[in-house]
């Protein structure tokens, strides 16, 4: 082999070996890891009750991955939990359903109650920044949410959730943020296990985010007339 030939080749190899390393370095697992949040003509209305007809179409994302040692969840009576999203006219809508067999929501404490742990990142910046973090208590309301955050509603069991964010023009087709979504498991004031829609093998050391991408099937029309779900819903 001659030195042209024998240098090409080396560099080849160390391209690909730096390649390599530079995806798990940069979050490999999530390249091919992300949610789709598809575009629907009517917008659910943020209540906690998951009864919206947009719900019962949307894909399913399960929180199956335990960050505290990077395993896999398995099928328990333990805890159980997923979480659907759509989009339209500039926001974002979450949609979150839960079992736990042991709730835990009377402590004086945040952090010693079962709680949402979600990350939005607008700006897709990849890293789970304090100031994209969003810490929700299970089966309460507040009045002071930190945008793009406008609303969160529970249902009556305070194991149905709805959120919505407000993020403009950021929701549109093809666009994408920073995203995941956790339930922190507390029993007897101690955290227990930290689930999450993730990659198999994320950790909470992880930086990186996974991305929600919004999709459309359908052309958004301002112009649209549609009927209101709630406006249904009113009626009984």
């Amino acid at each position: 082999m001659n030195a042209n030939k024998q240098i090409i080749l080396t560099s080849i190899l160390l391209l690909t070996a730096v390649s390599y390393a530079l995806g798990h370095l940069t979050g490999g697992g999530l390249q091919n890891f992300q949610y789709n949040a598809e575009l629907v003509s009517v917008a659910p209305i943020v209540d906690g009750y998951l009864d919206d007809p947009v719900w019962e179409a949307a894909l399913p994302g399960k929180l199956e991955q335990e960050l505290m040692n990077g395993q896999r969840w398995p099928e328990s009576p333990d805890f159980t939990g997923s979480f659907a999203a759509v989009w339209r006219g500039g926001f974002l809508y979450i949609a979150i359903k839960l079992a736990d067999d042991q709730l835990e929501t009377r402590q004086t404490k945040l952090l010693r109650e079962d709680h949402l742990i979600l990350y939005i990142d607008p700006h897709h910046t990849g890293r789970k920044e304090e100031l994209y973090r969003y810490t929700i208590p299970i089966g309460k309301e507040t009045s002071e949410l930190k945008p793009p955050l406008t609303r969160v509603a529970w249902g009556s069991n305070g194991q149905t959730c709805e959120l919505s964010f407000r993020l403009d023009n950021l929701a549109k087709k093809g666009n994408s943020v920073g995203f995941i979504i956790a339930y922190n498991d507390v029993d007897g004031g101690r955290l227990q296990h930290k689930i999450a829609w993730a990659p198999q093998g994320y950790t909470e050391a992880d930086e990186m985010l996974p991305d929600l991408v919004f999709t459309a099937k359908i052309e958004p029309n301002t112009q649209q007339k549609l009927i209101q779900w709630g406006r249904i819903k009113s009626l009984y």
